[in-house]
């Protein structure tokens, strides 16, 4: 469910950035003398999610397909940066609440926030964060066979005594999942955008050699030495 307008009654924004206290404005591109945004709705006010616009919603948000907006109601959602609860579905759509600040504007995807399980792990399943892939990932981040790595990685890191995190390396490398010591070291990078890191990780992972391999690795090659 790709996002194709953004529109208010009779006018179409550039984007629409949710507030932290949920008031809604138009995104502008910054020139000088002009304003950077203009209101739309106050805190509180539900957006609308369809395949058309509505003089009904203050904000609407147009889609390309909402066969499964159904899907949505009752859960959590993210849109861009932004996070929206489904509230109910009508003849013009689904109303939703925003729940976390953020912009939305055209080609970004309609994506369903996973629930938690007993056996999740540090901040899997994750959110995407509207940051872009690294130009040379061939796997999109927050794929399936991505995050399941990316999960692979942290469980082992955690295991070995380290303090594992992911961190934004810019937007050439992408993302990292960094192990730490107890002194706050910095012990283990691995690129996770990285194509040969990832065949790396997949061929240790599928013979049993991950575990090893990164204690050997810490053991032997720590960055802090």
């Amino acid at each position: 469910m790709e996002v194709v307008s953004v529109r208010t009654p009779g006018s179409t924004l550039a984007a629409l950035e949710i507030r932290v206290d949920f008031s809604m404005v138009e995104r502008r591109a910054q020139t000088i003398g002009a304003g950077l945004s203009l209101a739309v709705a106050s805190a509180g006010t539900e957006v609308l999610f369809s395949d058309r616009p509505s003089q009904e919603a203050e904000a609407t948000v147009v889609i390309k397909d909402d066969s499964r907006l159904l899907d949505l109601v009752d859960r959590s959602f993210a849109v861009g940066t932004a996070r929206f609860d489904g509230v109910e579905i009508d003849e013009f759509g689904l109303w939703a609440l925003p729940t976390q600040h953020g912009v939305v504007q055209v080609g970004d995807v309609l994506r369903l926030i996973p629930e938690r399980s007993d056996e999740a792990r540090g901040p899997f399943p994750r959110v995407p964060d509207g940051l872009p892939d690294a130009p040379e990932n061939v796997e999109k981040r927050f794929s399936p066979r991505y995050e399941e790595r990316a999960e692979r990685l942290w469980r082992a890191i955690a295991e070995l005594g380290c303090r594992p995190s992911l961190e934004w390396a810019g937007s050439e490398d992408g993302e990292a999942i960094v192990g730490r010591g107890k002194d706050d070291r910095v012990l283990i990078v691995i690129d996770l955008e990285d194509v040969d890191q990832q065949q790396t990780i997949d061929r240790l992972h599928g013979s049993g050699q991950l575990h090893s391999w990164l204690s050997e690795t810490l053991k032997h090659d720590p960055l802090d030495t």
